[in-house]
């Protein structure tokens, strides 16, 4: 019953965006952000009927799994969180996330990342059964869909959804936080969640809504990691369909938290800007799907930011890399990257295998061309300035608007007028709002 009411699910889904593209029924909804672009395949395959053919081949060979390699289980109880990275660290960081602002122990996890697969030989049957019908109903759409590669991931989708309510059953979860929900299938998931009475909690990430999450419907709570983006739910209130809200705040704070109440951490020495990396230029050499042109934008920060320091010779630039950089086969290619744009210039690049998260004081100024860790930044009270391209991404509010330089002398000019500013100075003269961590911080006497 499970895979026919699933695929039932898809069809309805997809009919009533069909038959209502501008609907704001959450089936319309739903069905629209399934043919929307996703992270999950390369530049090149977005428009490939090829790669709609392979996923169906994907995943009618899919593997057989155990239940404990999708779903871990840490204590008794109905409470679960669910997401798409399986690496100990990040399972580490989501559980630190909920237990720091819930004040109690989250009970199981479940991973998105292990959920195309089977879990018997029935299931298997069903599988092949489903993922056949499903292929008629999707061809002709081929025809038609803007993305290809979005109707290809579908057959995943499929899967993926079968399985994760297969484990919520069995583990008779109640309540499930719900992460990454810029993933295209975040809401079908969630409506075929709370048809079966869960209740789902849906988690933002810090970027503004209106680039990954303007739709989100059949949540029943939805948890914001940045205060910024308060606003943005009432200016998307006929896609944002969310019974409650609550604003906690970063991933990692349950790992940065602490670091910050330890030392008079905005001490900062002005003379020392860093550099946020998107690496998106490494993404632009691996064919992943370029928003905006993110790699060109991003390249032209750094040549800024390189006239910058030779304008300004007192001033020393740390470089954090993007994880993707940090790892040890792309170590040369890095180093070749950045020497390109800043040899002869103090700089470093920040090689620690803490994450940047834990050393925000360590540059009085943030830049970046866009990043999440801008916004983590900002949430622990810390100075920063964006440059998302020329032509650029239009950040939502007034206060975000005026952090963003929109031109080489703008850049230059907000540079020098933030780094003269107090973190007090800062928050004042930008508009932004302060989050609550930031303010009892200010508030607490520091040891140094």
């Amino acid at each position: 019953m499970v895979h026919f009411k699933t695929w039932i699910l898809f069809v309805r889904t997809i009919i009533s965006f069909a038959l209502s593209p501008k609907g704001f029924s959450k089936y319309s909804l739903a069905g629209k952000t399934l043919f929307s672009l996703t992270f999950r395949y390369p530049d090149k395959s977005k428009h490939s009927f090829g790669f709609f053919l392979k996923k169906y081949l994907e995943a009618l060979t899919c593997k057989r799994i155990m239940l404990n390699d999708a779903c871990h289980k840490y204590t008794s109880g109905d409470i679960f969180f669910y997401d798409n990275d399986s690496s100990v660290a990040n399972e580490k960081a989501r559980k630190g996330h909920i237990e720091f602002f819930l004040k109690h122990p989250v009970n199981g996890s479940i991973w998105k990342d292990k959920l195309l697969a089977y879990f018997s030989l029935s299931d298997k049957f069903l599988q092949l059964l489903f993922e056949t019908l499903l292929f008629i109903f999707l061809l002709p759409l081929t025809l038609f869909a803007e993305y290809e590669g979005s109707l290809g991931m579908i057959f995943i989708e499929y899967i993926e959804l079968v399985n994760l309510i297969k484990i919520v059953k069995k583990e008779e979860v109640n309540t499930l936080y719900y992460y990454s929900i810029y993933e295209k299938d975040s809401n079908i998931s969630s409506i075929a969640l709370q048809n079966m009475g869960v209740r789902v909690n849906k988690i933002t990430s810090l970027t503004p809504l209106k680039f990954w999450n303007s739709i989100i419907v059949a949540a029943d709570k939805l948890i914001l990691c940045d205060m910024n983006q308060l606003d943005e739910v009432d200016e998307y209130k006929s896609t944002i369909q969310v019974d409650a809200i609550e604003v906690w705040g970063p991933e990692t704070i349950a790992g940065s938290a602490a670091h910050y109440f330890n030392g008079g951490r905005y001490d900062t020495n002005k003379n020392v800007i860093g550099f946020y990396s998107t690496a998106a230029y490494m993404r632009a050499m691996q064919g992943d799907v370029d928003h905006k042109n993110s790699a060109r934008n991003e390249n032209l920060v750094k040549s800024y930011l390189a006239e910058y320091l030779r304008a300004n010779r007192a001033k020393k630039l740390i470089v954090f890399p993007h994880p993707r950089e940090k790892r040890a086969e792309n170590k040369r290619l890095v180093e070749d990257h950045y020497n390109s744009f800043f040899n002869g210039l103090s700089f470093t690049i920040y090689d620690s295998e803490l994450p940047s998260s834990l050393c925000f004081d360590a540059v009085d100024l943030g830049i970046a061309m866009y990043s999440s860790v801008i916004y983590e930044r900002l949430y622990f009270g810390f100075k920063c300035l964006m440059m998302p391209g020329e032509e650029g991404l239009e950040l939502p509010g007034k206060a975000l608007s005026y952090i963003c330089a929109r031109s080489k002398e703008d850049l230059f000019a907000k540079a020098d007028m933030f780094s003269d500013l107090t973190v007090l100075e800062y928050f004042k003269k930008t508009g932004l709002k302060q989050s609550p961590f930031m303010v009892e911080l200010l508030n607490t006497p520091h040891s140094k």
